[in-house]
């Protein structure tokens, strides 16, 4: 099995998440297996939400496994917070979070 990584650049946001958009749309794809590395991601804004969001509908619908490649970072867990992603269903907490509901 072969996984395919996509790494978010430290400046990703609103003006630079077409880039991005552009990686997932390309490596999301049947049978696929895509994680997601958003660990160098400096300042994350809504936008990096919604892309994933609609990386994981597109990859549910393709049957491709996709997952970030590690838990949301404590400054992703804030955005999260902020835009009421948390506290989250089971299936979000483990998306997000990797089970790890601890705060």
């Amino acid at each position: 099995m072969s996984i395919t990584m996509v790494m978010a650049g430290e400046d990703v946001c609103l003006p630079t998440i077409g880039a991005l958009a552009e990686e997932l749309k390309t490596a999301i794809a049947p049978d696929a297996t895509v994680r997601l590395d958003l660990s160098g991601a400096a300042s994350p804004d809504l936008s990096v939400i919604q892309l994933v969001q609609s990386a994981r509908v597109s990859a549910a619908v393709l049957g491709c496994d996709f997952a970030l490649s590690a838990p949301a970072d404590e400054t992703l867990r804030a955005l999260l917070a902020r835009a009421a992603f948390l506290p989250a269903s089971a299936d979000d907490t483990q998306f997000w979070l990797h089970g790890d509901t601890a705060q």
